[in-house]
C-alpha cells in the first residue's frame, strides 16, 4: 500500500536547541555509573524481514500507530520544515486525510478546538487515542498546549485538557507523552522536566526540572556518526523526547534523543507525598543506549528501540536481554514506532537528520518517506 500526502506547505519552525552540555553530560554519566548491565545476545542473522506499508512524498512522518481495522495514523511534526499534514489517517489503498477531521486540522479553527502542532500519539487497548498538542505552530506562534482524547473507532474527540501556565516555562516545548493510571506524563523538551496531569481534573504538577535523566548530556549521533547540527550550525540538543509506558502502567521509560534510557515508577510521579528531593533520585538508568528515534513496548513488556546512528532496531526483553533484530539502510532514522497486540511492529523511516532542524538548516530529505512493518511475534526467542 502506498500513499502520498498533498497538504500545502507551511513555514519552517526550528526545533529547540540548547548551548553548553558539559555539566549535564558529567552529571548524566555519573548517574549512569551504577546501572545494571543488560545481557547482550547475538544479532539476528538474517535480520528480521521488513514490509513497506505506506509512503509519503511530502510529510516526514515521525510517529505512527495502526488501528485494529488496518488504518494507519501518522504524525508529521511542524518543526521539520516540510509540507505537513499534522495528523493524518491512511486507509489501505487510499490517500491520507486529516485526522480526526479537517476542522481539527484547519488553521482557521480556534486554537482550543484544533490540533495546532501534534507532538505525540498513544493508542490504548480500549481504543482511546491520546494526542499531545505542543501548541507551537510552524511559524513559531504559540497557543496553549493541550492533551486531546479521541475515540479511535469513531474519530470523535471526547475531551481536551489544557496544560496550565503554572506548569510551563517561557521556553517550554512539550514533545512526548504517555497516559496511564488516570494521568498524563508529559516531557518538556524545551526546559527539561516532567509534567504530570491528573485527567480527573485534580491538578497538574511540574516535576524534576533539569534532572540529568531528562537533560541531553551528549551530542546526537546520526547515520555514519555525523553529529546533528541545528539550523544555526551548532550542535543540536534535544532533551526528553521519547517515552513508553509498561503494559501494566507501572513503569515509565524515557530518554533525551541522545540517550540513555531511564525508568521511573508511575506511582512515584502521582504520589503528592513524594518530595522533590526524593524525585530527583528516583530515575533508574535502564540502558546506556545510543540515540534512539523511538521507543515502543510490546504486550509482554519488551522494549523495541530504534537506533538512528546505525539504522537498526533492538529489543530489550523483560529479562534484560538486549538484541539487534534488524539493520537495514532503508531504516534511515527509524522514529516513533508502534507494536500491535498481535506483535506487528510499525516503524517510520523519518529521515529527520535530513531536515533543517538537525541538518544545519538544510533540507535534504530523499523522498519518499517510508513506513515499514516487522512481525516481531514471529522472531525467535532472544538468548545470550
Amino acid at each position: 500500500m502506498s500513499s502520498h500526502d498533498s497538504v500545502p506547505s507551511r513555514p519552517y519552525h526550528p526545533r529547540h536547541a540548547g548551548a553548553a552540555i558539559a555539566l549535564a553530560g558529567a552529571l548524566a554519566l555519573a548517574h549512569a555509573s551504577g546501572a545494571h548491565a543488560a545481557k547482550p545476545a547475538p544479532p539476528l542473522d538474517p535480520s528480521a524481514p521488513m514490509e513497506e506499508v505506506a509512503t509519503s512524498t511530502t510529510a516526514t512522518w515521525e510517529r505512527v500507530i495502526t488501528l485494529p481495522d488496518g488504518r494507519l495514523i501518522a504524525l508529521a511534526p511542524a518543526w521539520t520544515g516540510v509540507r505537513q499534514g499534522g495528523l493524518v489517517i491512511l486507509a489501505p489503498g487510499q490517500q491520507p486525510v486529516p485526522y480526526p477531521d479537517a476542522t481539527w486540522n484547519d488553521p482557521t479553527t480556534p486554537a482550543t478546538q484544533r490540533l495546532v502542532a501534534p507532538a505525540d500519539i498513544q493508542l490504548q487497548a480500549d481504543g482511546t487515542l491520546w494526542v499531545l498538542d505542543s501548541g507551537i505552530a510552524a511559524d513559531g506562534t504559540r497557543a496553549q498546549p493541550k492533551v486531546v482524547r479521541i475515540d479511535a473507532a469513531s474519530g470523535q474527540v471526547k475531551g481536551t485538557w489544557a496544560i496550565d501556565a503554572a506548569a510551563l516555562r517561557p521556553d517550554s516545548l512539550l514533545s512526548t507523552m504517555r497516559v496511564g493510571n488516570g494521568h498524563a506524563y508529559i516531557g518538556d523538551e524545551g526546559v527539561p522536566a516532567l509534567i504530570v496531569a491528573d485527567l480527573d481534573g485534580q491538578g497538574q504538577r511540574r516535576l524534576m526540572e533539569h534532572n540529568p535523566a531528562l537533560t541531553a548530556g551528549r551530542p546526537i549521533l546520526g547515520p555514519d556518526g555525523r553529529v546533528m547540527q541545528n539550523q544555526s550550525g551548532h550542535t543540536a540538543i534535544i532533551n526528553v523526547s521519547q517515552m513508553a509506558i509498561s503494559p501494566d502502567e507501572k513503569w515509565l521509560y524515557f530518554e533525551p534523543l541522545s540517550g540513555p534510557i531511564y525508568k521511573l515508577g508511575t506511582d512515584v510521579l502521582i504520589d503528592p507525598k513524594v518530595t522533590p528531593i526524593e524525585l530527583e533520585d528516583s530515575p533508574t538508568l535502564w540502558y546506556k543506549s545510543p540515540p534512539y528515534g523511538g521507543i515502543a513496548v510490546g504486550a509482554d513488556g519488551t522494549l523495541y528501540l530504534n537506533d538512528v546512528s546505525t539504522s537498526s532496531i533492538f529489543r530489550l526483553t523483560p529479562r534484560r536481554i538486549y538484541q539487534r533484530i534488524v539493520t537495514d539502510p532503508r531504516l534511515h532514522w527509524p522514529a516513533g514506532s508502534y507494536v500491535t497486540p498481535d506483535g506487528m511492529l510499525y516503524v517510520p523511516a523519518a529521515q529527520l537528520d535530513r531536515t533543517p532542524a538537525l541538518d544545519g538548516g538544510k533540507m535534504e530529505v530523499s523522498w519518499p518517506v517510508h513506513v515499514y512493518r516487522i512481525n516481531v511475534a514471529a522472531l525467535p526467542e532472544a538468548k545470550f
